[in-house]
């Protein structure tokens, strides 16, 4: 072969593997299969339990099932035992199902690292018993630990070498639930080097974190105070996040060294910035896994939620936080939902048992958002164990419960639209939300008062709040994973709610920004820390005072709320909100607009400054946590208002003629639109459902959960469609040129 037909061998090559591993082309209905787990007293009697399980899965319309663990061990021969697998995985290619095989489970490792494999790792076993208090506590074992990572790989190799060319085979759910904790040695190690590489010298580190090092070897994240400076556990905090990332990344390629072409996916459980607690072992940072997945995921379990609040269940403007959270640390990925709840964790539990409608309403929520997958844990009830009857969209007797009946009717929905909603993204946002991680920890750090914690959750969660029930999305932007200007020129609006730290660089771009004509709001405290933990001498910094048009010289802070009255623009009446937490010293420059005051004492509340041919808002309050769960709307408003100036409205509107809120998503094909509309209260809701749709004509609009086309009006760039929606019901139009 000549050097030119080598090369178009070779691009063919390369095109076939990129084709090769794309994530599926539609919405993936699935479930978690774990029938390992399970006793049979026979092979034939496994083999009859797979028949009917499977059956019905596919009678079920689920398309994609998650085998959990892949093999089991012989502890006679101690050798892999295949059987079964290969009898499960055959059913599948006969049915044509599509499996994930789950092949990493870190506090699960016994499938691929028995007891009796950990204790032939020379000193492993005693070492580990001193470290855990349990010598035979292998749901803590240190995967990563270089005496161990041949194993696991071994494991990959074996697995991938049986299966990997079943047509079956569909993704790798290369490791579910990361959230690697280790602080053995080689991973200070790897610390050391993630410093390295952030600060570029040691004298640099050790201006930053206030150390007198020596040499490197002396670096340690185990200091007793932070007197001097915050960032040894700001750094020690978000390189755990990136850990996780970087062994993400080894995973894969040793996993690519038998596989280089279908797709990998691994499943934080959710995100710092939309699970609204402290970072803990679950609880990372999503971006660095979402940068190295093939597609992204998470674990979802909103039932947590309920624990930590009287039985109360999740409130779905939190389920659409979650999930546009996750869509915008996806970037230009797919995410899905690798594991999502199907119902009370055991038989004890006082929470988290589904009804059919709420199956459906969170699943079609979760679509809205953009995801394009739900894997529901599991397929089967816990028969044994601490979660003895929990879980499972079927019954103990393996027939489906009601919450299986949702899933088989979304899978039904699927079998006919599943690639037309695959193909459906979120029309871009025109608002966004900018924040950053190190601002995160910085408020996590003062825990001597516990509602101090909880400032930046709820301010940027308030923010978000007050654009969902305002009908507008909102993309979520992280000022410290490489933010540049050319990210910020599609957005008419951008918020900081609360961010205390900001980056030099990102206070230029922000400055760019307003400067060619954008907007943004900024609450209190806003850019008083730079990158290094060091305090601006003048706040806020950066110089960002300029941009605001305002100092910043001081500012107190109570339980109480402070008064701020707004001045009524462009003929609307005045009103006043209560301030919270916080309460900043504006002083104005020049010709500063006061937009509200402070009552009783006229001081600046809220400002708005021209800076070249955009407009810059600083509030002396913050916007979001005032209304994160006081929604009198007030806050509200105010939020709501500086979009619309912005000249951001909503891509769709529910005129209702009650009142009533519904949630609404549009979606834009190359033939058209998808809208979402979500209705979920427990009352009915009458009135028009307007999309704008631009000049082209509408051929047609048709509501896909239900048979029949919909009637509709065109009116220059909008069509109106009349509808009344009942309580908790979903409505999913396609609207077609």
């Amino acid at each position: 072969m000549n050097r030119s037909g080598l090369l178009l061998g070779l691009a063919s090559l390369l095109i076939h593997a990129s084709l090769s591993a794309q994530p599926p082309q539609s919405i993936i209905v699935g479930t978690v299969y774990n029938i390992f787990h399970d006793e049979f007293t026979s092979d034939e009697a496994f083999f009859r339990q797979v028949d009917r399980d499977v059956a019905l899965m596919k009678a079920s319309a689920i398309t994609h099932v998650m085998v959990f663990p892949m093999s089991q061990w012989d502890p006679e021969t101690r050798t892999l035992e295949w059987k079964r697998t290969d009898y499960l995985v055959k059913k599948f290619e006969d049915l044509q199902l599509k499996f994930v095989p789950l092949m990493l489970k870190e506090e699960q490792c016994g499938h691929y690292l028995p007891i009796w494999k950990f204790k032939e790792i020379a000193g492993l076993w005693d070492e580990y018993g001193l470290r855990n208090g349990n010598r035979n506590n292998r749901e803590n074992v240190d995967f990563a630990d270089p005496r161990v990572y041949p194993l696991v790989e071994a494991y990959f190799r074996a697995v991938i070498e049986r299966y990997g060319k079943s047509p079956a085979l569909s993704f790798y759910n290369i490791w579910n639930e990361p959230h690697y904790g280790s602080n053995a040695e080689h991973v200070l190690i790897r610390f050391r080097e993630w410093l390295r590489q952030k600060y570029g010298s040691l004298p640099a580190l050790r201006r930053a974190w206030g150390e007198a090092y020596t040499s490197w070897d002396e670096v340690s994240p185990f200091l007793n105070d932070n007197w001097d400076s915050s960032l040894p556990q700001i750094d020690w905090t978000m390189f755990r996040s990136d850990l996780n990332g970087i062994l993400l990344g080894e995973l894969t390629r040793s996993l690519r060294q038998y596989d280089s072409t279908h797709p990998v996916n691994a499943n934080p459980v959710g995100t710092p910035w939309a699970n609204f607690n402290s970072f803990g072992s679950y609880n990372i940072d999503d971006v660095p896994i979402a940068e190295r997945n093939d597609i992204h995921g998470i674990s979802y379990y909103p039932d947590i939620w309920e624990r930590d609040h009287n039985l109360t269940p999740c409130p779905f403007w939190l389920h659409n936080l979650v999930f546009n959270t996750v869509r915008c640390s996806s970037g230009k990925k797919d995410y899905i939902l690798t594991e999502l709840y199907t119902n009370a964790q055991n038989g004890l539990a006082l929470n988290g048992y589904l009804s059919k409608e709420f199956v459906s309403l969170l699943a079609w929520t979760a679509l809205a958002n953009d995801c394009k997958g739900l894997i529901y844990w599991k397929w089967l009830p816990f028969r044994r164990g601490r979660q003895s009857l929990g879980r499972g969209l079927c019954q103990v007797d393996g027939k489906l419960a009601p919450r299986g009946e949702a899933v088989r009717d979304l899978g039904m929905v699927m079998t006919e639209y599943g690639e037309i909603l695959y193909h459906a993204h979120l029309r871009k946002p025109k608002a966004a939300i900018l924040v950053d991680m190190a601002g995160l920890v910085k408020t996590l750090e003062q825990s001597t008062e516990p509602a101090t914690t909880r400032f930046m959750f709820e301010s940027n969660a308030g923010v978000f709040r007050a654009l969902y029930e305002g009908g507008i999305s909102v993309d979520v932007l992280r000022m410290d994973r490489h933010l540049d200007a050319e990210a910020l020129k599609p957005y008419r609006i951008v918020y900081l709610p609360f961010q205390i730290v900001m980056r030099r660089d990102v206070a230029v771009i922000l400055k760019d920004y307003v400067r060619q004509g954008g907007c943004v709001v900024a609450d209190a405290r806003t850019a008083t820390l730079d990158e290094l933990d060091v305090a601006y001498e003048t706040s806020p910094g950066a110089g960002l005072d300029e941009l605001f048009g305002a100092a910043r010289p001081d500012w107190t802070a109570g339980k109480t709320s402070f008064n701020v009255s707004m001045s009524g623009r462009e003929g609307q009446p005045a009103f006043s909100f209560e301030g919270r937490y916080f309460k900043d010293r504006l002083l104005p420059f020049g010709t500063v607009e006061v937009l509200g005051s402070f009552a009783g004492t006229d001081e600046p509340a809220v400002i708005r400054n021209r800076y070249g041919k955009g407009t810059a808002i600083l509030s002396a309050v913050p916007l979001g946590a005032t209304f994160y769960d006081r929604p009198e709307g007030r806050a509200k408003k105010v939020l709501l208002e500086f979009a619309r100036e912005a000249g951001v409205v909503p891509d769709a509107l529910f005129a209702s003629r009650d009142g009533g809120f519904v949630n609404l998503k549009v979606h834009t094909l190359d033939n058209g639109y998808v809208v979402y509309l979500i209705n979920d209260e427990n009352r009915s809701k009458s009135g028009s459902l307007e999309v704008t749709v631009g000049e082209r004509s509408i051929g047609s609009v048709k509501n896909i959960l239900r048979s029949g086309k919909v009637s509709f009006v065109q009116k220059g760039g909008t069509i109106a469609i009349p509808l009344s929606v009942g309580p908790k019901q979903v409505m999913v139009f396609l609207v077609q040129f």
